[in-house]
């Protein structure tokens, strides 16, 4: 694979998650500028670790934050648009753009108001841009709505969402997109393969210069390093790496949860959480093949359903997944008897982690007694977002290895 050519180790270093921007140290003068722009619920932080692997390849980054569940998508518009008038000035029309989710939609909504010319590269992860049928779902729920906020309400696949009502792109355009999903809650709303949130078939847009599906999640698809690559490469090229390695997941044949009145939901949740599941993996090569499989619905929550999913390993070895309203998960492997080898138990829930793009800060944990056993989380730093990792002992062996998502 070609390796990114720009020399410069540090750059600027830009926030704008409140009016004032700070930037220090000063930028090689021929540095670009790049203005990252964060998904719906998100906050800059979000973006840091993309941030922090862009300005090591010598660009110039401006780290776009805004309240996007509280204001509407012409107010953010805007806002995005004096960011960029505040930050670069003198290069507002060679400024590149890389964005997650809804930011896409910021972005296309801001280019299409310019009356300047505009000569910058975009790059869009994930980008809703035919609109998400989970929004579609949400609409009719007081609740979720209130979720989403003004703009995200908007993000919906008919008439009424900003998808159609912006024009065809006239920039130079680059999308990636993921095909898998650690959130089983909004895949089953979503045809075809999707990563979450939003489907495949959904992230293209006409006039796109390139597109490239990755094996990654909507929600951690900006923290890979290959992405962070791939979105160095377009910048500086105009397309995307072609000789990438393959990281297909694991395609293991799984027991079937298939008696005559098994429900079609619990055979839906095997498929789409053990697929890709490394802690899966690691019981089987553990414990064998799971000696049995047992799922339940366990609650309906504005017309969605939740519930879990079982399997059980020899030595009383069990993986369980759990999904909660509004969006919540929960992947937990036990061992009553203890791991055979808790250094490899460790790692592989760390490697499960930084495979799903979850930065978790393994130096801090947070030290806790449940039920007669000492519990060890580690968080994502990530405010906007409740992600966790925990390691669980009892009688001084670790038995359980346990991370947890609410979205």
């Amino acid at each position: 694979m070609r390796r990114w050519k720009k020399p410069w180790l540090a750059a600027c270093v830009c926030a704008l998650a409140t009016p004032v921007t700070a930037c220090t140290p000063e930028p090689p003068a021929e540095a670009e500028t790049v203005v990252l722009v964060h998904g719906l619920g998100r906050t800059p932080a979000s973006m840091a670790i993309l941030q922090a692997r862009l300005a090591g390849a010598g660009y110039r980054i401006v780290n776009f934050g805004y309240p996007s569940r509280s204001e509407s998508i012409e107010a953010l518009t805007d806002s995005l648009g004096q960011a960029v008038r505040d930050c670069c000035p003198a290069s507002a029309s060679t400024v590149h753009f890389v964005t997650h989710s809804m930011g896409g939609v910021l972005v296309r909504s801001y280019l299409a108001e310019r009356k300047e010319p505009f000569e910058g590269r975009v790059v869009m992860l994930s980008p809703p841009s035919q609109g998400s049928e989970i929004v579609d779902a949400y609409a009719d729920s007081p609740f979720l709505r209130s979720l989403l906020g003004p703009s995200g309400v908007r993000l919906g696949t008919d008439s009424t969402g900003i998808a159609s009502e912006l024009g065809p792109i006239d920039f130079e355009l680059g999308i990636i997109t993921g095909d898998r999903s650690i959130n089983p809650i909004g895949s089953w709303l979503i045809p075809g393969p999707d990563d979450g949130k939003v489907s495949v078939a959904r992230a293209r847009l006409e006039g796109a210069a390139d597109f490239l599906v990755v094996h990654a999640t909507h929600t951690f698809i900006m923290n890979r390093a290959d992405v962070a690559e791939q979105v160095a490469h377009f910048l500086e090229y105009g397309e995307f790496l072609r000789d990438a390695p393959d990281d297909e997941a694991s395609t293991d044949t799984w027991p079937a949860c298939d008696g005559p009145d098994t429900d079609p939901w619990v055979i839906e949740l095997r498929d789409r959480v053990l697929q890709f599941d490394l802690l899966a993996g690691f019981a089987v090569q553990s414990y064998g093949a799971p000696l049995t499989c047992e799922g339940a619905v366990t609650s309906q929550h504005d017309g969605m359903r939740f519930g879990s999913l079982r399997l059980g390993f020899s030595a009383g070895a069990s993986l369980l997944v759990e999904t909660m309203p509004p969006e919540a998960s929960v992947a937990t492997l036990r061992d009553p008897a203890g791991f055979e080898d808790e250094a490899l138990a460790r790692q592989t829930l760390e490697e499960y982690t930084e495979r799903i793009g979850v930065e978790i800060d393994w130096t801090a944990p947070e030290v806790a007694a449940q039920n007669s056993e000492r519990v060890e989380r580690f968080r994502d730093p990530d405010a906007g977002l409740n992600a966790s990792a925990s390691l669980v002992y009892s009688g001084g062996s670790l038995v359980e290895l346990r991370f947890s998502m609410a979205l």
